[in-house]
């Protein structure tokens, strides 16, 4: 992989109004174009270096339940044996110090932060400069996610050390495409789920990963899924999928953190195909003087496991889907107020919000349209195969 150049590098910094509109009109129109996620985020990296010079870049999608990656596209790298060398450490950086930063931007509905601002003004208080960034010869980040009501994917642009950092009109342009971005993704996941014939092919695969995070052994079908997930494995490496959720069983282990001690080694994400993937990973005992391995398991997730996409589909605010949640539970309004700690009158007013936004009248109508509408017939073809 060729590191990318950018032309004029005086121009870091100082975006003209005109180049800045042109930049966000033409970003916004890619992200109402219908293209695929990983198109879409390739031809917005292109135009946006264009107003917003960056050296390298880091766009992954991830799965909403845990932030978790499950898939990523990036350039700019010095070559590919600096970027397959330095995986492991972008790993251990994302569970020590990017995966708290991005749930916080997400609570805070603030789609950009350049990582000197989260340090300090001190990037080598940063474990990801210190570790990552500097030894590939990078210097400022900016992180981005593209919020659409969830977080539908993160990242990050990087430039080369010795470049300034990212200005305020910059961070301000960015600010204004992430939301954008990030409808036009969640667009393009649910174009693809709606266009997703049932698969007959859903058998578990397992593969073992040793100490190091090398593979062991794999079933057949678990190669099936590897290249699902990754079709140029096992040539560029473990798709990022198994790498978090093989690093997210490692931290639950051995906590470093409140949030480690909560980790659960699991995650959804969708593959090329279109179809939803679960990988769960566990530690074995160690046995006859034979170390301990990771094994990692990987299937077709189940419908109710992805059935957020129904809910994120209707633009539910946070408290709403949260009541949902529980009446899917079987709670009733009582139980929910105690268990939100807000007066009944408001769980109410919610519920009323809800039913207009999805179209129903009554808790019933409203289960059967965000769940077993769309559920049901994916159910029953499982059970044919």
């Amino acid at each position: 992989m060729q590191r990318v150049s950018y032309p004029e590098k005086t121009r870091i910094g100082t975006i003209s109004t005109q180049q800045k509109e042109r930049t966000f009109a033409e970003v916004k129109r890619l992200s109402l174009a219908g293209l695929e996620g990983s198109e879409l985020l390739h031809r917005t990296a292109r135009r946006l270096k264009m107003a917003v010079p960056f050296e390298a870049y880091c766009l992954a999608t991830t799965d909403p339940a845990s932030n978790l990656m499950t898939h990523r596209v990036d350039g700019g790298y010095p070559s590919e044996e600096d970027r397959v060398k330095s995986e492991p450490v972008a790993v251990q950086s994302y569970f020590q110090e990017d995966l708290d930063r991005f749930s916080l931007m997400l609570r805070e509905r603030r789609p950009v932060q350049p990582l000197s601002e989260t340090a300090g003004g001190e990037l080598y208080r940063s474990f990801r400069y210190r570790e990552y960034l500097k030894p590939l010869g990078f210097g400022h980040e900016v992180r981005g996610i593209f919020i659409d009501r969830d977080l539908w994917r993160g990242g990050y642009l990087i430039r080369e050390a010795g470049d300034p950092d990212f200005s305020s009109m910059e961070v301000a342009l960015l600010q204004r495409i992430a939301p954008h971005v990030g409808a036009g993704l969640k667009a393009a996941a649910l174009r693809s789920r709606a266009s997703i014939e049932p698969a007959t092919n859903d058998v578990p695969g397992v593969l073992t990963l040793d100490r190091f995070g090398r593979i062991i052994s794999h079933t057949p079908s678990a190669e099936h899924w590897l290249r699902d997930l990754h079709p140029e494995w096992p040539e560029r490496g473990l798709p990022v999928a198994v790498r978090m959720v093989a690093g997210a069983l490692e931290r639950a282990l051995n906590p470093r953190s409140d949030r480690d001690s909560n980790l659960v080694p699991r995650l959804s994400v969708q593959a090329h195909s279109g179809r939803w993937i679960a990988l769960y990973a566990s530690l074995t005992e160690p046995l006859d003087g034979r170390p301990s391995e990771t094994v990692i398991v990987v299937e077709p997730a189940k419908p109710e496991e992805v059935a957020w996409l129904n809910v994120a589909s209707y633009g539910l605010s946070a408290r709403e889907e949260e009541i949902v949640r529980l009446l899917t539970r079987g709670f009733s309004t009582r139980q929910i107020s105690e268990t939100l700690y807000i007066s009944e009158y408001t769980v109410q007013r919610h519920l009323q919000n809800a039913f207009e936004k999805v179209g129903v009248r009554s808790r019933r109508e409203l289960l059967k349209r965000l769940f077993f509408e769309n559920l049901l017939p994916a159910m029953i073809a499982n059970q044919g195969t």
